[in-house]
């Protein structure tokens, strides 16, 4: 899909974001800049750890109490996210209301002892000023936008009666109740089956033209956004090694740890082929990381990406890489003569 949003919702610029954990600090996000497209799906892609969560965690002031913002900024509509404290959070109506967020686990979303519909009801009046009866009418659309059938009667059930496939509807019906401008789905599909994946998918997809939303999704699997996102940021280690719009990461990934994660997705065309794995682990957050993070499990490693970290390579206008084999000296730097 091509990108042609030019107008920027929210910008990050060298966000730094560390944990104190047992006496030491662990780097998290290290120095992350990254603008955010007005209308635009951007997925945030990487394995476990890499930091994706933690990142976008900052837009809403979710860190955990060990975590805190060493550096950067995140500004949003005139406001920089990173400089406010959770008092200032709670007055300034973005979290839920202009920011949402739908959870990796609806299970831990919902509360068991309240009926589905008085818990949206709860977050439009939390949001808004209006009455509990035209809350609760609101909340009836929001199930029904949901594509939830029923949704009169439904409204008076609880969450254990809800499939897990229902119960992250009922958590996205919660995200767009207030019709905020960002929503960002945190592993959304992780627990669902393919055929249910594909079902939210579609409707987030949906949901994002009706209510005009910024969809940011964060996921460790390519091949969920394939159909979905604009753009795709790859991050590894608490950076964003590569970017660009979804064509260009699929079709023409130039960092080694994009490549390896593509290299990763299964192929179902291809009987009796062994699934690739990236060899080796992610390095240590704790203490400086020297060099490319990625270098001791790239087999394509040049000798600097042991000494010095990459810079942004441009690929193309929308399209770039931190990688040292997009410099045109890299031979020089591999001990090769050019």
């Amino acid at each position: 899909m091509e990108n042609n949003k030019t107008e920027v919702i929210l910008s990050v610029k060298d966000l730094e974001v560390k944990f104190k954990l047992r006496g030491k600090v662990l780097h998290a996000i290290r120095k992350v800049s990254l603008d955010i497209y007005k209308g635009e799906v951007i997925a945030i892609v990487g394995e476990s750890g890499s930091g994706k969560s933690v990142f976008t965690k900052n837009f809403l002031g979710l860190l955990d109490s060990n975590g805190f913002i060493s550096g950067g900024s995140i500004m949003y509509g005139g406001t920089d996210l990173a400089k406010l404290s959770q008092k200032k959070w709670e007055k300034a109506g973005i979290r839920g209301k202009e920011i949402a967020m739908i959870m990796q686990d609806p299970m831990t979303s919902l509360n068991p002892l309240k009926s589905i519909g008085d818990q949206i009801a709860e977050a439009i009046m939390t949001h808004r000023k209006i009455s509990k009866s035209e809350a609760k009418l609101e909340a009836i659309k929001c199930l029904r936008d949901v594509e939830i059938g029923d949704e009169e009667r439904r409204y008076k059930q609880y969450p254990h009666e809800f499939s897990g496939g229902m119960r992250q509807r009922v958590v996205i019906a919660m995200a767009i109740a207030c019709n905020p401008k960002i929503l960002i789905c945190d592993e959304p599909t992780t627990a669902l089956d393919v055929t249910i994946q594909a079902q939210v998918l579609k409707l987030i997809k949906n949901l994002k033209e009706k209510y005009n939303l910024t969809v940011i999704f964060i996921t460790h699997d390519l091949g969920v956004v394939a159909n979905i996102a604009d753009r795709v940021a790859v991050m590894y280690a608490g950076d964003i090694v590569e970017i660009g719009n979804s064509d260009e990461i699929f079709y023409d990934p130039k960092h080694p740890y994009t490549k390896a994660l593509l290299k990763s997705l299964p192929n179902i065309a291809e009987k009796g082929n062994d699934l690739h794995s990236i060899k080796g682990t992610p390095p240590s957050l704790f203490g400086e990381i020297v060099g490319d993070a990625f270098a001791p499990r790239n087999p394509e490693a040049l000798n600097i990406d042991y000494v010095e970290t990459p810079p942004y390579f441009e690929v193309s206008p929308t399209h770039k890489a931190k990688t040292w084999l997009l410099d045109p000296r890299y031979k020089k730097y591999n001990g090769e003569q050019s």
